[in-house]
């Protein structure tokens, strides 16, 4: 009976420990990731003509991306969040806006020249057939020295006739050479402003930015609504912590695409970011210097 009574109490004193370990375990070591990171909405410029509701919702699929990549949210909504999310017009968002209305008018003068080119052709050629035969009855009546009266008015009416649609088809020409010249003058200047936006871009690859110093993600281009989440979601990447992969098909690729899912890199990373750390290694991290000056084994500290 008292050996049965001693097995108890070690079971007990084993399950307490444990109890303890666990307890001391969820206490020392914790994820960078168990809070999510609360965002706010900064500005929002009209001229993207995109609502705060609408760009808020944006947001939302962006945060959903790394909620889905790791099980769970990594992010929270809260209009007093000190992370602000703003939409920033700046030149390469003038710049596309002004290459997408350039192109319009180019597509609609294409549109208008081509069919006004098909009827000048058909006509010009259906000319010269009538001004071959005309010339044909002429060279005829010539060999035979001279056509009668009522022929020869005849042929007068019909040179009369081919002269003025002569003209016709001149000012036809005319209307089609200004015409042409707009077009290409369009065309030039769509060239030169894809050139001024490819120089933008190569100025500001990253269409927008996180800085962890003033708390806020900027987004500064709007042209395609995966794009946008895409830039959205590499941003609050870096809020996380996370660095730019190699891969083009990662959130982290840094350059901008239309990819909306998380690759196996960008997983691997965010578990890594999130794994569970020992709450002075977390201290040490975010609190360097803090740490160093403090610390029982700096002889400069005071």
């Amino acid at each position: 009976m008292k050996k049965f009574v001693f097995l108890l109490l070690i079971a007990g004193i084993i399950i307490f420990n444990k109890q303890i370990i666990s307890y001391a375990d969820n206490f020392l070591y914790v994820s960078p990731c168990d809070t999510p990171i609360e965002y706010s909405l900064g500005t929002v410029d009209p001229r993207f003509n995109i609502t705060d509701s609408a760009f808020l919702a944006d947001i939302k699929e962006a945060t959903n991306i790394w909620r889905n990549a790791y099980g769970k949210a990594l992010f929270k909504y809260n209009r007093q969040a000190n992370l602000k999310i703003s939409l920033v017009f700046d030149q390469r968002q003038a710049l596309d806006n002004q290459i997408n209305n350039l192109k319009n008018q180019v597509q609609s003068g294409k549109q208008s020249i081509n069919p006004e080119v098909q009827q000048y052709e058909m006509l010009s050629q259906d000319f010269q057939q009538k001004l071959s035969s005309f010339n044909n009855q002429v060279n005829m009546w010539n060999a035979k020295g001279g056509a009668p009266q009522d022929v020869y008015d005849k042929l007068k009416s019909e040179q009369q006739n081919l002269k003025n649609e002569a003209d016709q088809l001149n000012q036809l020409a005319d209307r089609l050479n200004i015409s042409t010249n707009q077009y290409n003058q369009k065309v030039s200047e769509l060239n030169n402003t894809i050139n001024t936006f490819n120089n933008a871009l190569s100025l500001k690859p990253e269409e927008g930015l996180y800085d962890p110093n003033a708390d806020t993600i900027t987004v500064y281009f709007d042209t395609n609504h995966n794009e946008l989440i895409h830039t959205l979601a590499h941003e609050l990447g870096h809020s996380l912590g996370m660095q730019h992969e190699q891969d083009p098909n990662a959130i982290m690729y840094p350059y901008t695409t239309r990819t909306i899912s998380a690759s196996p890199a960008d997983i691997a990373q965010l578990k890594q970011i999130c794994a569970k750390k020992n709450i002075l290694e977390l201290g040490i991290e975010k609190f360097p210097l803090l740490f160093k000056r403090y610390s029982p084994f700096n002889q400069t500290g005071n």
